[in-house]
Parts: C-alpha cells; sequence; structure tokens
C-alpha cells in the first residue's frame, strides 16, 4: 500500500515568556544566545527544539536569511520524518499490528502536531491504550505537564486533545489524565530535504557495517547501542528486516530483566517499543501488566487502611485498568464509594 501525503504546514510557535522581558540593549546577546542553542539542537538531531530555537532568533532578526532558511529547511526535514513515521504506522495497521501502529503514529504527531491523519488513527480507529495516567497537581497547567514528562511545553497540545480538554484549561487538583506515551525522535544525521512524494535514496552510513556493529552490541548485552544503531537504520530504512529484529530482541530483552527486577512499570515501557507479534511478547505484556496492577492494589489496601479513600479508588482503578479482571478491585473500589457516601452524609 503506497500512501503519499504532502508536507503540512508546522504551526507557527509564540515567543517563549522570557522573551517578553529581554531588554533592548540585551537583544545581540539574547538572539546569539538561542542561536547557539539551535545550533546545538539541530547537532543532536532534536529538530523540533532547533527550530522553536531558530524562530525566536527570527523574531529579532527577521532579515536575517541564514536563520530564514534554517527554518525552512529544519520545517521540511521535520515534516519528512513524519510523514515517512506515518506511512509506516498506515503499513503496520494494514498488517492489524495496532501497537506498533500506534507508536508510529504518535512519533509522527510529536514531529507535526497538526496530522490530522494520524491524530484520526490514534484516537479513533486503533484499539487499546498506550498512555500512562498523570495525577494532577495543584495549579498544574497543560504547558508544564507537557515540559515534565516530555521536556516540551509544546506538545500541551497532545495531552489536551487526548483528554478533550481545551489548551488553556484549569485542571483541579484531584484530575487524573491520560498521556499518550510519546516518544522523542532524533536523527544525528541530517536528511536534504525533498519534495513529496517522499523517497529517501542517499544513505550516509555503511548499511552492513551499522548493522555488524548492531550484532555485535547485542551479543555483548550492550542493548543500548543496539537500540540506538538500529533506529539511525530504521529512521533511513524502515521495512530493514534485520535492524527491525535486533531493535526488538533488545527492547525484548530489557524488559525481561526489568520484569525479573520486579520493575513491571518500566518493563513495560520496553515491551511498548516491540512488534507485537514478536516471540512471547503479548503474553510478557499481559505479565507485567497483572503484577503492576497487584502493586497498584496493594497500594489501595495501605490507602484505605490508612482512611485515605480517594487515593484508594484511584491506586484501584488502576488496577482495573491493567488488569480488567482482577478478583477484587471491583468490589473494594464500590465499597470504598460507598463509605464515602456515607461519611459525607454524616458530615
Amino acid at each position: 500500500m503506497v500512501v503519499v501525503f504532502g508536507c503540512a504546514a508546522l504551526p507557527t510557535k509564540p515567543i517563549a515568556p522570557e522573551v517578553a522581558h529581554v531588554k533592548k540593549e540585551s537583544f545581540p546577546a539574547f538572539t546569539e544566545r538561542y542561536r547557539s542553542k539551535a545550533m546545538e539542537y539541530e547537532k543532536n538531531g532534536e529538530l523540533r527544539k532547533a527550530l522553536q530555537s531558530y524562530e525566536i532568533v527570527s523574531k529579532f532578526s527577521p532579515k536575517d536569511k541564514d536563520v530564514a532558511k534554517k527554518i525552512t529547511d529544519i520545517k521540511e526535514q521535520v515534516n519528512l520524518l513524519a510523514n515517512q513515521h506515518f506511512k509506516q504506522g498506515l503499513s503496520y495497521y494494514e498488517n492489524n499490528s495496532i501497537q506498533a501502529a500506534r507508536k508510529e503514529f504518535l512519533i509522527t504527531l510529536s514531529l507535526n502536531p497538526e496530522h490530522k491523519e494520524a491524530m484520526e488513527y490514534v484516537k479513533y480507529k486503533l484499539s487499546g491504550e498506550d498512555y500512562t495516567p498523570y495525577e494532577a497537581k495543584k495549579d498544574d497547567t497543560l504547558k508544564e505537564i507537557a515540559k515534565r514528562l516530555y521536556n516540551d511545553p509544546q506538545k500541551d497540545f497532545i495531552i489536551a486533545y487526548f483528554n478533550d480538554l481545551g489548551k488553556d484549561t484549569k485542571l483541579a487538583s484531584d484530575t487524573t489524565l491520560k498521556i499518550p506515551i510519546v516518544e522523542p525522535v532524533r536523527t544525528k544525521q541530517p536528511i536534504e530535504p525533498k519534495e513529496t512524494p517522499v523517497e529517501i535514496k542517499e544513505i550516509p552510513f555503511d548499511m552492513e557495517e551499522m548493522l555488524n556493529k548492531a550484532s555485535a552490541s547485542i551479543k555483548s548485552k550492550n542493548y543500548q547501542d543496539a537500540i540506538s544503531i538500529t533506529e539511525k537504520i530504521l529512521a533511513y530504512e524502515p521495512t530493514n528486516k534485520n535492524a527491525r529484529d535486533i531493535n526488538n530482541e533488545s527492547y525484548y530483552l530489557i524488559g525481561k530483566t526489568l520484569s525479573r527486577g520486579k520493575k513491571y512499570k518500566e518493563a513495560l515501557a520496553m515491551f511498548n517499543h516491540v512488534d507485537p507479534k514478536y516471540k512471547d511478547i503479548k503474553e510478557s505484556i499481559a505479565f507485567v501488566k497483572k503484577q503492576l496492577a497487584n502493586v497498584h492494589y496493594i497500594k489501595g489496601v495501605k490507602y484505605f487502611t490508612d482512611e485515605e479513600l480517594d487515593k484508594a479508588i484511584k491506586e484501584w482503578e488502576e488496577t482495573l485498568a491493567l488488569d480488567p479482571n482482577h478478583p477484587k478491585a471491583k468490589k473494594d473500589i464500590e465499597n470504598a464509594r460507598s463509605l464515602l457516601q456515607r461519611l459525607k452524609e454524616i458530615k
């Protein structure tokens, strides 16, 4: 299935709050600081951050042609990568690999927040969930939460969208949000902008040499190195089976190690990177979710005995989200809610 999409325009970002307070005489130093930041982000492959920094520079140096060209080039690179991940997501979706498809669509959105097709697939067409719960704290804003969890306040739109909230919604301190798991996307090698349809022909490294390095890394149990190498390969050649297999095996083995160490939350995060048809990954995910559900259940029991009923209920709700057939959580929630109601009536 071949699907070709044009490059959607990236949304214009507001000037960072600190910009509004910069004194006029400090503009040169200020713009150079952000120019340096942009260059560093670009060098590290953090294209979204590089783009935002260059746009801040552009606000104060609108006639700087080099900066204007950088902005144009990076937008094209970002959209190129977004469309590439969207096409890979469609391929997984067509093959009923729902978890892998969701991962690709979320990466698409982290690159291009206005990619409507990816939004539609993630919110309405994919079954199952790939979220982590987050309990809002006092005076939390969506931007602060996005900065804390994604290291990027501009990703507040993702949290707002998946919780049916406005971006400026004021959150109550007891609000539980669903936070989509979005991976940061980095590319060390710059991709030359091309016109759509997207076809990446030049690969700026020796593919066989990279695969040999990845194989050596996994044999020596340097799984993170293997992941880093294979993800670089897959950024240019998403269908490379050898790279995909090494990538899957690396995440799988890290997840198994974490699971044996009873670090179930971290293990689940690793397993969620693995293609859903790989080895016994479905059974491994089911096992980890069950164990994690029991962790939440025990926390709920502790809160209940400490008479913190609201917190107990939330823990048991997490239990049911992970293990809908948990033998005790549903009844315990009902009892806790009934007790809460009686306490309110007494007061």
